[in-house]
Formats: C-alpha cells, sequence, structure tokens
C-alpha cells in the first residue's frame, strides 16, 4: 500500500532519507528525518532535523538560514514545541526554557547571520514515550523586506504573428525580470518562469479596477479610460522573494494574441500557444546568454553566461498551469523543434501549478512525469470548481518513472481561485453569484480587492517547492512541507497533502486501486469484509477517469467489521523489507456533521495472522471534504509501527471499523 491515492489506492514506499551520526549515548537509530522547512517572510527560514534517537530521547539540530541578499544586524529566533520532552542538552543557541513551547534566541557570535549564510543550534531532549518529536512553531529575524535587495526590469517586443506560437494571431514577447540587485562574478543563476492565466487585458476604474475587456488581446490598445491589466505582475510576491535567494525569475504576460485566439476542438482553451510562447521566451533568453543576441538594456545587466539552463523551474496558474505543463512536454516531444532552437539544453527540474486546467490537447491528457510536481488546489475555486488540477496527480501515479520524482497536491482550505494573483481584483464567484467559502472559513475577504493572507500560503509553498528542487545549492529537506510523512509547520491556514514518490515499483509498489470489479482485488483474488459493511468500487467524481476507489458505506461498527483486500493466497506474500511506508489515500463523505471518520489499519501475514493496528486518525483527519470535495489525502504510515509483521511475506491490508461512522461514508 504505498500511497492510498484516488480510490483507496495502497502503496508501500521504499526509504529515502540518509543516514546521519548519532548524537546521544548508548543505542541510537540515526533516522535524519526532517519537518518541513519553515520559511520566513523576509528570507530568513529554519529546517529541523531529527539527527538521531533512541527509545526515550533523541537529538535535533535546527539550521536557521538567510536567503536575503544581506546580513541579519543580530536579532533572530526561533520558536520550537518539545511536547512532554525535556531538553537535557543544548548548544550554539539561548532557550527559554526546557519543555512545551520554547524560544531559542543567538548565542555568542551567532547573532549576525550573513547573506546565503547559516547557523546550527542544536538539542538533545528525553521523552516519556517513542514518537514524541519537535515541531517548529516559528522563524523570525530583523531582515527588511525580500523586495529590498532585488532589481525588477521589463523587456517587451513589438507584436507579430509567430508562425510557431500561434499563426492566426499576433502575440509578443513581453516578460518581468526579477533578479538579486547584486550579482556574482562568474556566477551562472537558476531559472524559474512563470505564466499567469486567462483573464481580460483592460481594465476601468480603482479599488477595485474592474478588469471587463479584452480589446488588448486583438489590437495591442484599451478603450478610453481603461488601462492595460499586467497579469504578469500578479505572482510578484512570489517572485520577488525567490530573487532575493538568488534566482532569475521571468514573468510572461500572454495578453496579446492568446487571449484573442479562438478555441478549437482539439485545443479548447488555447493551452498550446501559451506553451510555446513560453519556449520562445526561453528561446530568446539562451541567445542573450550565448551572446548571439545583446541583452536589452532596460534589463541593467548583461545576462551573458549568466543563466543556468540545467536549473530550471516553472510555475503557471489556471490556464498558465496547464500552460507549462503542455512547455514542459512539448519541449521533451520526439521531433520537437525547441531543443535546437533554444541554445542551451534545458533541464526542467520541477513544475509548481496553481489551480491549474486540464483539459489537454487533441483529446491527450498532460502529465509532469520525470520532474517533481506539485499543484495549490484552492478548496473555495469558483472559476475551476470541480478542482480539475487533482486529476495529473490521479493519473501520475500510476506512471513508472526511471528515476522517482515526487508528486503531491496541497489543498489549501479557504483559498479562492483569482487571489493568488494580486491583479485580479475582484473574488471568483460561482453562477449563484456566490464568492466565498460554503462550509468553512475564508482566507480571504470578498468585499476587499485581494488577500495577503491567501497569497502567503501561496508564496510558502512556491519558495519552499523551488528552493528545494531548482538550483545546484537546492535544499530538499524543504520538500518535506509537501510529505505528509512530516509534520505540517504552524501557520494559520489549513492544508490536506496528498503524495506520491514517484518512480518504478523498487520506490513505490501498487498493492491496491480497486480497478477490479468489486469485491476482487488488484492482483485479482477475492476480498474480504466481516460483520455489515458495504463496499464498492466506483468512480470518483472530480477524479481522473482512469482511476477507480472503494466507496464503504452503511457500516455497522465492531471489532469484527473489516474490509480486507487481499494481494497474494494464503501462504504467500509480498516481501516489503525494502519500503519505509504504507501510503493510504481515504476521505470522508460531505455533509454537515462535523465528526470525524476512524479505521484501524493492520497488515496480514502470508499464514493469515495480522499485524497490530494503527489508527488512521493519527495520520490523517477524515471530516467532511470542504465543499464536498473528496480529493482524497494521504497518510503516511511507517512500517515499523505494525508490530507482528512479517515484512517479507504480507498477502494483503485489513480496515477495521470499531467506531461509529454516524451514516457518513468513507472513500478509499
Amino acid at each position: 500500500m504505498h500511497n492510498l491515492q484516488s480510490r483507496w489506492d495502497m502503496w508501500v514506499a521504499a526509504a529515502a532519507l540518509a543516514l546521519v551520526p548519532a548524537c546521544g549515548e548508548g543505542s541510537t537509530e540515526p533516522i535524519g528525518t526532517s519537518q518541513a522547512a519553515l520559511q520566513g517572510a523576509n528570507g530568513i527560514s529554519a529546517n529541523l532535523v531529527i539527527d538521531s534517537q533512541w527509545g526515550q530521547g533523541y537529538c535535533a539540530s535546527v539550521t536557521v538560514s538567510n536567503q536575503h541578499a544581506t546580513a541579519t544586524t543580530g536579532t533572530w529566533s526561533v520558536g520550537l514545541d518539545v511536547g512532554l520532552g525535556a531538553i537535557f542538552s543544548s548548544w550554539n543557541g539561548t532557550f527559554s526554557g526546557t519543555t512545551g513551547q520554547i524560544t531559542v534566541t543567538p548565542q555568542g557570535n551567532n547573532a549576525a547571520i550573513p547573506a546565503s549564510g547559516n547557523v546550527q543550534l542544536g538539542f538533545c531532549a528525553n521523552i516519556p514515550s517513542p514518537g514524541i518529536q519537535p515541531v517548529l512553531l516559528s522563524v523570525s529575524s530583523d531582515l527588511p523586506p525580500m523586495g529590498s535587495g532585488v532589481a525588477i526590469a521589463e523587456y517587451k517586443f513589438p507584436a507579430a504573428i509567430d508562425a510557431i506560437v500561434s499563426p492566426d494571431y499576433e502575440t509578443e514577447l513581453w516578460a518581468s525580470f526579477y533578479r538579486p540587485a547584486s550579482l556574482e562574478a562568474g556566477r551562472q543563476y537558476p531559472l524559474l518562469v512563470f505564466m499567469h492565466g486567462n483573464h481580460p487585458t483592460c481594465g476601468t476604474g480603482q479599488n477595485p479596477r474592474v478588469d471587463n475587456n479584452n480589446q488588448y488581446a486583438a489590437t495591442g490598445t484599451c478603450p478610453a479610460n481603461y488601462v492595460v491589466v499586467p497579469n504578469h505582475r500578479g505572482y510578484d510576491y512570489i517572485a520577488t522573494d525567490l530573487a532575493a535567494r538568488g534566482y532569475f525569475v521571468v514573468s510572461i504576460n500572454t495578453n496579446r494574441g492568446i487571449h484573442a485566439a479562438s478555441s478549437s476542438p482539439s485545443d479548447e482553451l488555447v493551452i498550446g500557444p501559451r506553451g510555446r510562447l513560453l519556449l520562445r521566451h526561453l528561446e530568446r533568453l539562451s541567445r542573450w546568454d550565448s551572446g548571439a543576441e545583446p541583452t536589452p538594456t532596460a534589463l541593467g545587466v548583461d545576462l551573458h553566461d549568466r543563466i543556468d539552463f540545467d536549473q530550471v523551474g516553472l510555475l503557471g496558474h489556471s490556464r498558465g498551469g496547464e500552460g507549462v505543463r503542455f512547455a514542459y512536454n512539448e519541449y521533451r516531444r520526439s521531433g520537437s523543434p525547441w531543443p535546437a532552437l533554444i541554445e542551451s539544453p534545458v533541464s526542467f527540474r520541477g513544475i509548481f501549478e496553481i489551480g491549474p486546467t486540464d483539459q489537454g490537447q487533441n483529446g491527450q491528457r498532460l502529465n509532469a512525469d520525470q520532474t517533481a510536481w506539485n499543484v495549490i488546489l484552492p478548496a473555495c475555486d469558483w472559476d475551476l470548481s470541480d478542482l480539475p488540477g487533482l486529476r495529473p496527480f490521479d493519473r501520475m501515479m500510476s506512471i513508472p518513472e526511471p528515476e522517482p520524482y515526487f508528486k503531491s497536491f496541497y489543498h489549501v482550505w479557504g483559498a479562492n481561485h483569482n487571489y493568488y494573483n494580486s491583479e485580479w481584483q475582484l473574488a471568483d464567484a460561482n453562477g449563484g453569484g456566490i464568492t466565498g467559502c460554503i462550509d468553512h472559513e475564508a482566507l480571504f475577504d470578498p468585499t476587499e480587492y485581494g488577500s495577503p493572507a491567501q497569497r502567503e500560503t501561496g508564496r510558502l509553498a512556491a519558495v519552499s517547492f523551488f528552493t528545494a528542487n531548482v538550483g545546484v545549492d537546492r535544499d530538499e529537506a524543504a520538500n518535506a512541507l509537501f510529505d505528509p510523512a512530516f509534520p505540517f509547520p504552524n501557520v494559520p491556514f489549513r492544508v490536506r497533502r496528498g503524495y506520491h514518490p514517484g518512480g518504478d515499483s523498487a520506490d513505490s509498489l501498487l498493492l491496491e486501486d480497486f480497478i477490479s470489479p468489486t469485491g476482487t482485488s488488484s492482483y485479482g483474488l477475492p476480498n474480504t469484509t466481516g460483520g455489515t459493511i458495504t463496499v464498492e468500487h466506483i468512480s470518483l467524481s472530480g477524479h481522473d477517469p482512469s482511476h477507480s476507489g472503494a466507496w464503504i458505506h452503511d457500516v455497522v461498527e465492531g471489532s469484527s467489521t473489516f474490509f480486507q483486500s487481499n494481494w497474494s493466497p494464503v501462504g504467500t506474500g509480498f516481501d516489503l523489507t525494502g519500503y519505509e511506508t504504507l501510503d493510504l489515500r481515504a476521505d470522508r463523505s460531505w455533509g454537515s456533521d462535523p465528526a470525524e471518520a476512524s479505521f484501524l489499519v493492520e497488515l496480514v501475514n502470508a499464514d493469515d495472522s495480522r499485524s497490530s493496528a494503527v489508527a488512521i486518525g493519527d495520520y490523517l483527519e477524515l471530516g467532511p471534504p470542504p465543499r464536498g470535495g473528496s480529493t482524497l489525502p494521504t497518510a503516511r504510515i511507517p512500517l515499523s509501527l505494525f508490530t507482528g509483521a512479517t515484512l517479507d511475506a504480507v498477502r494483503g491490508a485489513r480496515l477495521t471499523f470499531t467506531t461509529p461512522l454516524d451514516g457518513n461514508s468513507v472513500f478509499v
């Protein structure tokens, strides 16, 4: 059971964490596990690693990093929660206490953290029982806003017919360019390319500006009393942060031509021209980098030999999300002209999408296999209310890769579609005019013209993703933000996470995906049930049609009420010793009842004996999903917790329903 992805897909996942030296006395297990790196708003971040642990204690280190263009001047602090643990040893920091919530401040001469530098502190703690781990709560400093130390410029070339990009409409190369204000001699910088979605190109008025005209798309001008909508500048809050951390960021404007183009049966949302326009920008950037063309003076810097095309990341919002996915596939397509047109070979290290479309091209859906990929799913999205960005995640769980590249979704409660772009100043609404969240609190006020709180959910995720996956100096520990195996940071918003580690069966082994008829496992064996319970294999609304799930309903709770997926006959079993976690995707049915569903998970050995039970509630909250959107988040349960499991011969998994569902049902 690796990830219980969509439906009740079950998989096992191989270990991917490095071992580090132990720091405690006695018998220790060096584990090198990490919490999601916590990114501060002004370039400060903290990363916590459990260096080693033993039955009644652990040792941990915290690295405080400064990605700002300037040094801290003497103040930084880290908030920790060690819970019931008690710190008995610490170093390189002033600790406000030894148990519960603690603040750590500088000690001695480590108050000033240089630009691109870090300090490391550490501590060891005793714990009353195994499994208690510290959690990062906060990190702060005296650094100024990230924008200081960042240079922003624009390039814009006259509109023209581009036969490759869009032969029927004039398009233009227009983008904003973000970079560190001071460049290091001889250094090449990783490149990130952003693309916005479909939105009017002309707006009128102020506070809010009402964008309701598309004249610029066809003519390059707007009507009287209208201004051109700078759709590409809506991600300044992400781009400036990343530029201050050492990235070149190009945010493309697709106003001209793209928004005037007519849809076609093979490309209903005009995704192809968007992706090809992105590749045309890469071509022009490569010519500036190679010296084949001079860099425009408007950029304020010579880009000759300055761009690292081996470290490229893509970000797209709405149709721009599917647009960057198209560009990725188009560049890699057999027979594509772009590898020859772009003067440097391009390695796409990661794709980050926000509320994307998933319409496809010529009947073919677009995936992002063989690169890291994350999608933000706004729980209050009224523009794309069925959250089509979930479908690529569903599909890619079944695509083998020669190397493992994780895929994840980041389901943000209280977020809408428009306010991830600060230039889109009116909240999206449904057909009935509803602009808020139906069944939970919104991060935004629909009467305001944007939402700093919502933008922070995007900034934290995007900065974590790109700093972890793009750049020769990337910090892969920041990927823990997307992995449910790690605690989520203490932030003022709620996220449900889905995760698949990628790779092939050596990395993640599919155990059950409910693709067979009801009553039959993915390996052709009869599944079994006990007590009063109904299990049906169904297609789930909102998920990719290629996938199925199990709908578990009409359950009368009891110790003998169970569903068991059987993968191997009695007397035989799968060897799971090379894997580390059992991943299971699950969700509760939608309804007004706030109660959380629960069940127990056991492994079934070859001799039909069972392991100890693990409560799903320890790894996944199964309350009502927001707005009825069953995204099926992922629980990642360490196999080591299944006491009594003979991991070299496991024939199945059992879900036992000992607590009432109170009329609700469960999807797995």
